[in-house]
């Protein structure tokens, strides 16, 4: 049985995709608002609470799916200490927990999830690491691979250089969407219209490098166009990363 902690986007993804587990069900979800709680809970017919001091440490184990910043307060506050727990962060040491719980380790789903969409069938690699070995470690591995096929063993520095590059690889990229969402809009002209060159980029990448898949004015060395594109910025801080990415393209280039 699983005690999960947190009713976030991942938490939530971790409800879904044991929805129907028979090894793994979630009995208990805690969130400090408890409608957050009762909302991953009905997933599962599992208790909600709001009291962290109401955790069934009797269960297998605890899956912790919280903001970075919120374990340190969150862990001293636990009832008692827990057979078996892991955190699902890129970045925080899975030592934090080595106070409140017997065997522990992480779980990192390397992957952007939305709550209020359906995630059950998304791809999701899964970054494992422990500090523990025997049953303990397959039962992590036996939680992993109902969670996903795509389960890998990381070390703690792997994980954080892989959250880092997840970061420049989807969430500075979205934030370009963004950018282009907005320059389109401005012209009354649809974000769809880029959905199929959008595709295709993905597509490339999986089929060559990036430095080898990369297009566009900087890499041919079009000054005239980056010039004209520059000038049509009206912001001055698009307009200073539109000329250090273009920099950075045509270094590569050079290299």
């Amino acid at each position: 049985m699983v005690t999960l902690v947190g009713a976030g986007n991942v938490a939530t993804w971790i409800a879904q995709r044991l929805q129907d587990s028979q090894r793994f069900p979630v009995t208990q979800v805690y969130s400090r608002h408890i409608e957050n709680a009762r909302r991953i809970a009905s997933l599962s017919d599992a208790q909600a609470i709001d009291d962290v001091r109401q955790l069934d440490v009797d269960n297998r184990l605890v899956v912790f799916a919280l903001a970075d910043n919120a374990y340190a307060e969150l862990l001293p506050r636990l009832p008692s200490r827990i057979p078996a727990a892991f955190i699902t962060s890129g970045t925080v040491s899975c030592r934090c927990l080595k106070d409140y719980a017997d065997a522990y380790g992480v779980i990192y789903p390397l992957q952007t999830f939305t709550k209020s969409q359906n995630m059950r069938a998304l791809e999701v690699p899964l970054c494992l690491e422990s500090d523990f070995s025997g049953d303990r470690k397959e039962q992590m591995w036996a939680l992993a691979r109902d969670l996903s096929p795509l389960c890998y063993e990381v070390s703690e520095e792997q994980r954080g250089r892989m959250h880092l590059a997840a970061v420049f690889a989807c969430n500075f990229s979205n934030k370009m969407y963004d950018i282009a969402y907005n320059l389109l809009k401005e012209k009354n002209l649809p974000f769809e219209i880029l959905l199929p060159l959008l595709r295709r980029t993905v597509e490339k990448v999986s089929e060559i490098t990036p430095a080898e898949a990369q297009t566009g004015p900087a890499v041919r060395g079009d000054v005239n166009v980056m010039k004209t594109q520059w000038s049509e910025l009206e912001d001055e801080r698009l307009r200073d990363l539109y000329k250090m990415v273009s920099e950075m393209i045509m270094e590569r280039k050079c290299m």
